[in-house]
């Protein structure tokens, strides 16, 4: 299960995620740990967390450390949308710096304090071990089951681990209260079809009956066993959901009254979750949207589904009502929502034409229709729909790493994206994974473009002269490469890279959203067609004055002298920033200097000889590239 090889290897991302992302709604784009305790916060039962309506650092209200992150994409089917996952990646989104191929401890999701002396409100009065306090949760080893290139994460292997712990305040210790080993999700969902797996333990214990209880998970992990450079990365998954703490609970209690979304809203548009506002047609629209739901009570409940499209004043601009629907119990058919108004509602409406960019809100709406819902945190879904000046298939959140490995020296990768209307290409965006000890940093690569013939990558239209290296901007963000020189393009274009040697590259992939038959790569003469189901993480980036009014990526203004130059090179730029850094690249493509943006860079133990400097804005992704001669 550690080693997996195939024509093109999958393995799972760093994150940082990258983006853990995470999440997408974290302004730093990183996990920052908080204090390992707070004796100011301290909750009272019941104690519930299905990680349905947040993404990324797990809510400060309920857990006290942010190791673990917070996702609506680990793993197909959770109990209810959204889940947290344990993995092989420290509070910053890098691998533990102790991390190796032996068993490491890795992360830890520890709950904030909750009393378990005494309730209050109308029911004060103290808890004792009888009242039958129980903590219930789901958990799954990553991988989920199937065919290979059809998982998503990676399963932790048998000499991983994942434990539950309770803290007793009385003897000021953790005590193991459940633990399992690693093992493939495959062995269990291939019988039943959902390899979720109920837990619940019973606390009956007096030590644990303060009003200073909590409760942690923690995960060992190991990792894969691999001689290729970058191939070592995050790995290990544990994907916990629908945590529950209460009294007068019983251990078999996993039926609860709620109707709940199980996966994250999807894009209105047929194939991109975002693109260009000047490309956009009506024709760009998806018919109808796939919803999966679920009830999780054992008896058959109504439900009522809509969505609603707001633009980006919060004016409504569509709308759709599914009505009231039987959905039929999950327990013990695996039953979802089968009713079409709900599971498959069509899409009635088309976003206006545009003339700059702009993003609409749609948001999903699941009620309970008569008795009520336990959670009522997981009835509601939202996507926002970004047209801006890129294309993407992916959503922003990597679960793997993707990369291509030869018998030769060389690999190209190829992705398609179809033009409505003549562009400007200026950029591509693109997101690497970090590997243990920067494994990947040093691999080189060269932005390409080729047109469309007969649906494959066909003429080369554009190889820029710069050799690149995978750059990281933090977690769950993208890098963007300028192309040196402007492409005007149109129809159908490929974009990609030729990769100068046949290391993995760790290029994030997005698995929760499918554009296989739109991958290509090549380690010969003959292209071929990915069988991997996902999105790798590369984006078109569009942007000219001569053809488009709006949401130009403007270049820096740089201006440099003497060229050729003696022994110093004199810097001008002319926009204020302090994000700027300059990059001197020999044309072998290696980094000769890297260093915050200066007015003045010594030369004199430079060969003479062609050098490219590029200069980026680390805070907007602008930067620009010239070329610089050293002669004396």
């Amino acid at each position: 299960m550690k080693s997996r090889n195939f024509i093109i290897i999958l393995l799972f991302f760093s994150l940082p995620a990258f983006g853990q992302e995470v999440l997408l709604p974290l302004s730093s784009g990183q996990r920052h740990a908080l204090p390992k305790s707070n004796d100011t916060l301290r909750l009272e039962l019941p104690f519930f967390d299905d990680f349905s309506n947040y993404d990324g650092l797990p809510d400060a209200k309920r857990w006290l450390t942010y190791d673990a992150f917070v996702n609506k994409d680990y793993a197909p089917e959770p109990p209810t949308v959204g889940m947290v996952t344990l993995d092989a990646l420290n509070a910053n989104g890098d691998l533990y710096p102790h991390a190796s191929t032996n068993v490491f401890t890795a992360d830890t999701l520890a709950s904030q304090i909750v009393r378990l002396d005494s309730l209050t409100g109308v029911s004060r009065r103290k808890i004792q071990p009888s009242d039958s306090v129980i903590l219930s949760f789901y958990y799954l080893p990553g991988g989920w089951y199937g065919n290979m290139w059809e998982r998503v994460g990676d399963s932790p292997s048998e000499q991983d681990s994942l434990f539950l712990e309770l803290y007793s305040s009385i003897d000021s210790c953790w005590v193991v209260a459940w633990a399992t080993s690693g093992f493939d999700a495959d062995t269990s969902g291939l019988a039943s079809h959902w390899p979720w797996k109920y837990v619940s333990v019973k606390i009956d214990d007096i030590r644990f009956f303060t009003d200073r209880f909590q409760f942690r998970f923690r995960n060992y992990a190991s990792l894969d066993v691999n001689p290729k450079n970058g191939i070592a990365g995050n790995c290990d998954h544990w994907n916990i959901d629908y945590i529950y703490l209460n009294y007068n609970r019983t251990v078999a209690d996993s039926i609860f009254r709620d109707v709940a979304f199980v996966e994250k809203a999807p894009s209105m548009l047929a194939n991109y979750q975002a693109m260009p506002a000047l490309q956009f047609q009506p024709s760009d629209m998806a018919s109808a949207l796939e919803m999966k739901m679920v009830n999780r009570y054992n008896q058959t409940l109504a439900s009522n589904y809509s969505y609603t499209v707001y633009n980006a004043s919060d004016q409504e601009i569509g709308s759709y009502s599914g009505g009231y629907e039987n959905i039929a119990p999950f327990f013990p058919t695996g039953h979802y929502q089968d009713m079409t108004v709900h599971s498959a509602p069509p899409v009635n409406f088309s976003y206006p034409a545009m003339t700059s960019p702009t993003e609409y809100r749609v948001v999903h709406v699941l009620r309970e229709g008569v008795g009520g819902d336990n959670h009522t945190c997981n009835d509601t879904v939202v996507f926002r729909q970004v047209f801006s000046n890129y294309y993407a298939y992916d959503d922003g959140v990597p679960e793997n790493g993707y990369g291509l490995t030869a018998t030769g020296n060389r690999v190209w990768l190829a992705v398609r994206f179809d033009m409505n209307t003549e562009d400007t290409l200026t950029a591509f965006d693109m997101f690497f994974n970090r590997t243990r000890g920067g494994e990947n940093e040093d691999i080189r690569f060269q932005l390409c473009v080729w047109n469309c013939h007969n649906g494959k990558p066909g003429t080369l239209l554009y190889k820029d002269e710069a050799k690149l290296n995978p750059e990281f901007e933090g977690f769950n963000k993208f890098h963007r490469y300028a192309l040196s020189q402007p492409l005007v393009v149109e129809d159908s274009v490929f974009i990609g890279f030729e990769q100068l040697s046949t290391d993995f590259i760790n290029l994030g992939f997005d698995r929760s959203n499918d554009s296989r038959e739109r991958i290509y790569y090549r380690a010969g003469n003959e292209w071929m067609q990915s069988i991997l189901r996902g999105s790798v993480m590369m984006r078109p980036v569009f942007g000219s004055a001569a053809l488009t009014s709006f949401d130009e990526i403007q270049p820096l203004t740089l201006s440099v002298y003497p060229n050729p130059a003696n022994d110093i090179l004199f810097i001008n730029i002319t926009d204020d920033s302090e994000a700027l850094w300059m990059t001197l690249y020999d044309m072998q493509g290696r980094i000769v200097r890297r260093c915050p943006y200066t007015h003045s860079l010594s030369t004199a133990e430079l060969p003479c000889g062609l050098y490219l400097l590029r200069i980026n804005d680390s805070n907007n992704g602008r930067q620009t590239t010239t070329k610089i001669i050293i002669s004396r």
